[in-house]
C-alpha cells in the first residue's frame, strides 16, 4: 500500500494531472472570468499545465505586487508546517493565503474527486490519477479580515501545491510575469496601462503573448429587453408586447436610462353579429432601471433588474379605452428571473380620473 501511494504521488507531480487537464488557457473558457476577481486579467502558462493568473482593476496594482517569488517562499514555509498529510493525494486543495502588514493567514479547503480514476501500464501496478488541480489564491488583506478584495488577487493553478517548490528552484515566476508586463507596455493598439481600459493578456509557455477583448471600462452599452405580458386594465386582462431599450453609462453604473414601446390588445365582442374585435393601443414610454451587481460586487448584472420606473403617453389609440391625454406610470416592483411584476396607474391629464393597473411580464 505504501508503494502504491508513493507511485501515485510521483505520477501526480509528473504526468497524472497533465493527462487530465485541458491545454487551452483558462481565461478562454466560457464564463471563466467570473471565477477570478478584477476587471483585467493576465494569464501566464508556467509549463506542465501549471498557470499563473493575475486579476486586477488597475495596472499599477500589478506593478506594486510583481515580486511573487518572495510571497511564494513564505507560502511554502507556512504550508509545509500545517499540511495535512492524511488527506487523499488525489483531492483538490484550495489555499487562500492572506498577507497583512504584520501577519499572515492560510486557509485550506479540500475537495475530494467525484470519481476514482486509475492508469494502467503493462507489468505495473494500477496508479490512481488525480483529475483536479490545486489552487493557491494570494490576497493582500489583514489576516483577520473576512471579506476578500475584489480588485486584485493572484492565482496559481497547479497540478499539486508542491509544484511551487519546483517552480522556485527552476528560477521562479517573476521573470515570466515581467515578460507579460512588458507585453502590456509595448502593446500597439491601446495604452493598456491606463486605468480606463480592461483587457485579458494570454502568455504561452514559449513567452509569446496576445491581448484579447481590450476596451474602455467606461464605455456605455445598450441593454435590449423584449418581452410579452398580460395586464389588468379597466377590470380586463389584456395581452401586450413590450420592448425596452436601456443605455447604461458603463459597467460600474447600476442605473440605466431608456425608452420603451408597449402594444396592448383589447378584445371586444360585437353586440350585432357576435364577432370579436381587436383594439390595439400603443404607448411610448421613458424611464429608468436599477440593476443588481454580479458576484464580483462591482460590475452590473443586466439580467437582474432590481426596480424600474417609467412614464408613457399613447401614440396609437383604437376604441374608447384611452383618452388622448392619458398618462401611464408604472415600474418593476418584483423580478424573479424572466418574470416581472409591474404595478401601473393610468390618468387623464395630471392625476385626473386615476385608475390602477397591473402587468405581468415575461422576458426573452
Amino acid at each position: 500500500m505504501r508503494l502504491f501511494c508513493l507511485i501515485t504521488m510521483l505520477l501526480l507531480s509528473i504526468v497524472g494531472v497533465a493527462m487530465s487537464q485541458s491545454s487551452a488557457p483558462h481565461l478562454t473558457e466560457l464564463s471563466a472570468k467570473q471565477k477570478f476577481v478584477g476587471l483585467s486579467h493576465i494569464e501566464v502558462d508556467l509549463g506542465q499545465r501549471n498557470t499563473l493568473i493575475v486579476g486586477f482593476n488597475r495596472y499599477v496594482q500589478v506593478q506594486a505586487r510583481k515580486n511573487i517569488d518572495s510571497v511564494l517562499h513564505l507560502f511554502v514555509a507556512n504550508y509545509i508546517a500545517v499540511e495535512d498529510t492524511t488527506q487523499s493525494p488525489t483531492r483538490a486543495t484550495h489555499a487562500l493565503f492572506r498577507l497583512g502588514e504584520t501577519d499572515r493567514a492560510l486557509a485550506l479547503r479540500y475537495t475530494p474527486q467525484p470519481t476514482t480514476n486509475f492508469r494502467f501500464r503493462d507489468d505495473d501496478k494500477p496508479v490512481e490519477v488525480k483529475t483536479q488541480q490545486d489552487t493557491l489564491q494570494i490576497v493582500w488583506t489583514p489576516a483577520t479580515a473576512q471579506a476578500i478584495p475584489t480588485d486584485f488577487s493572484i492565482y496559481l493553478l497547479l497540478n499539486n501545491l508542491h509544484d511551487i517548490e519546483r517552480l522556485l528552484q527552476a528560477g521562479g515566476i517573476n521573470q515570466k510575469l515581467q515578460k507579460a508586463l512588458e507585453a502590456v507596455q509595448q502593446y500597439k493598439g491601446h495604452n493598456l496601462t491606463s486605468p480606463r481600459l480592461a483587457y485579458t493578456l494570454l502568455q504561452g509557455e514559449d513567452g509569446k503573448s496576445k491581448v484579447v477583448q481590450p476596451g474602455l471600462i467606461g464605455s456605455p452599452f445598450l441593454n435590449i429587453q423584449p418581452s410579452i405580458g398580460v395586464g389588468l386594465i379597466r377590470n380586463q386582462w389584456v395581452p401586450s408586447f413590450n420592448l425596452f431599450l436601456s443605455i447604461i453609462p458603463n459597467q460600474f453604473q447600476r442605473l440605466g436610462y431608456g425608452i420603451g414601446y408597449t402594444s396592448t390588445f383589447f378584445f371586444n365582442q360585437s353586440t350585432t353579429d357576435g364577432s370579436f374585435q381587436v383594439f390595439r393601443n400603443d404607448f411610448l414610454s421613458a424611464g429608468i432601471s436599477l440593476y443588481g451587481r454580479k458576484k464580483d460586487n462591482q460590475t452590473t448584472a443586466l439580467g437582474r433588474e432590481v426596480a424600474s420606473f417609467y412614464v408613457g403617453m399613447p401614440v396609437r389609440r383604437r376604441g374608447s379605452y384611452f383618452e388622448a391625454n392619458t398618462i401611464r406610470m408604472g415600474g418593476t416592483a418584483y423580478n424573479n428571473g424572466l418574470l416581472k411584476v409591474q404595478p401601473e396607474i393610468y390618468m387623464n391629464g395630471f392625476f385626473k380620473k386615476v385608475y390602477p393597473g397591473l402587468r405581468l411580464v415575461v422576458g426573452f
